[in-house]
């Protein structure tokens, strides 16, 4: 076997074990705990859609927030009614077209196989939905894999860039855990629609308007399933102008297909408030300023850099390539400028911290943009064994701390809200004595 072919099935091999030690998770979170369900948090929000739309055909929610949280606590805006006389849903539509195969497939399963309650939330239709979300991720990214080696990543780069952005970061939280909230959604749709832009912007050739369809209706998809994705639109451009000059009339139908299915929330919004409206969020904003937007990066309280330090790696190799290497001057700074805009837009959000959250999730759909620009530039750099080296290393020491992180916070030994100090995260295990631990295990 070559080495290329070597790192191809090392990819594979990773991305398959990541699927099953998925799967596995969610059978044991079926199986044990006192909350048996894989659909949690906000996550919960978003699925009101897609059940709503299937089961009911309205945008009537109140029994969809009885089913979905029984005896939890309901979030403030099921108490309020909009004009129309429903009850509000501040997330957009978004997930809800992401979650519907699994939908369709879980509805299959309970009324054919299971013969189990068909109400949309009974357990064939919470595998459905999970399952094929993370099988969604896991796929996607194999496509951001192969589009690092097609902009020119050695097989070695792709392979540990893509490893780290997986294991070495909060993203694996939202890919085995908590799949039906939004942020590893985000990235899914942009690594397909990154695999879709290097495969059919070639230089020889106009692009298809069935593919500029398709392109512009992922670009509005990325939008609808959370609308701050529209800040890594300078990367996707920054790559499509690197390959060639794109001809106005090639723009018109990425223009369509992507208005077309942003207008899905305006349109939702009508049915839900009986009036125009563009913002699912009626009475939330832009209110905590500088402040925010330093203790979202750096503050004891989920500080994005403090609790993921690969952004800050990936971050520092960005500015190494729009500073030293011309060619790359142009995505390595649209990378910094859809950094820069997340960091305005999570930060001066008045919920700076992202309530619970492993990390900072709001800054999850950053990572296939800065992974793919940060692996470019070591690219370019032709280092030695010992650089190299050195780089394999702080993978490894990531991952390694990541998944410490994250298996405290998946056993409540430091609080999901971020009330606590860096130290009480990073020592969790010197607190906590070897039963307590295992009491936590089986709950």
């Amino acid at each position: 076997m070559n080495r290329s072919r070597t790192w191809d099935v090392a990819y594979t091999l990773v991305l398959g074990l990541f699927l099953l030690s998925s799967i596995g998770l969610t059978l044991a979170s079926l199986s044990s705990g006192k909350n048996k369900v894989l659909i949690l948090s906000d996550g919960k929000n978003y699925y009101i859609w897609a059940r709503s739309l299937m089961f009911d055909g309205d945008v009537d929610f109140r029994n969809d927030y009885q089913i979905l949280y029984g005896q939890d606590t309901f979030p403030p805006e099921a108490s309020m009614v909009t004009p129309a006389g429903h009850v509000v849903d501040k997330y957009p539509v978004g997930m809800a077209i992401l979650e519907a195969p699994g939908l369709l497939l879980g509805d299959v399963v309970s009324r054919y196989v299971t013969h189990s309650p068909t109400d949309g939330v009974s357990v064939p239709y919470q595998i459905g939905v999970a399952w094929s979300l993370i099988i969604l991720y896991l796929v996607s990214f194999f496509l951001l894999y192969r589009a690092m080696l097609s902009l020119g990543v050695s097989r070695m780069l792709a392979f540990g860039f893509c490893v780290t952005a997986l294991l070495g970061t909060n993203l694996i939280h939202y890919v085995a855990k908590e799949m039906t909230m939004v942020h590893a959604a985000g990235v899914a749709v942009f690594n397909v629609l990154l695999f879709l832009v290097v495969k059919w912007v070639d230089a020889s050739e106009r692009i298809r308007a069935v593919h500029g369809l398709l392109l512009g209706g992922l670009l509005g998809l990325l939008f609808l399933v959370r609308n701050t994705n529209g800040l890594l639109a300078p990367v996707l451009a920054a790559v499509v102008l690197a390959r060639r000059r794109i001809r106005f009339g090639e723009v018109l139908p990425v223009i369509g297909g992507a208005a077309v299915v942003a207008s899905l929330q305006p349109l939702s919004l009508w049915f839900l408030w009986g009036r125009l409206r563009f913002s699912t969020y009626y009475n939330e904003s832009f209110s905590s300023g500088l402040s925010g937007i330093l203790n979202t990066l750096v503050s004891a309280r989920h500080g994005l850099l403090v609790y993921s330090p690969w952004y800050a790696v990936l971050l520092l190799f960005v500015v190494y390539g729009a500073v030293r290497i011309p060619r790359l001057r142009y995505i390595c700074g649209a990378a910094i400028s859809s950094f820069l805009s997340f960091a305005i837009a999570n930060g001066t959000w008045w919920c700076w911290w992202f309530g619970y959250s492993f990390g900072n999730r709001a800054f999850v759909e950053l990572l296939p943009a800065l992974s793919l620009v940060a692996a470019l530039t070591v690219s370019r750099l032709n280092l030695d064994r010992r650089a190299v080296a050195a780089i394999v290393v702080v993978m490894v020491i990531v991952m390694a701390a990541n998944l410490y992180l994250w298996m405290g916070y998946l056993l409540q030994a430091y609080p999901y809200d971020g009330s606590h100090s860096i130290g009480e995260a990073y020592f969790w295990l010197l607190s906590h004595s070897p039963a307590s631990l295992i009491q936590r295990m089986a709950h």
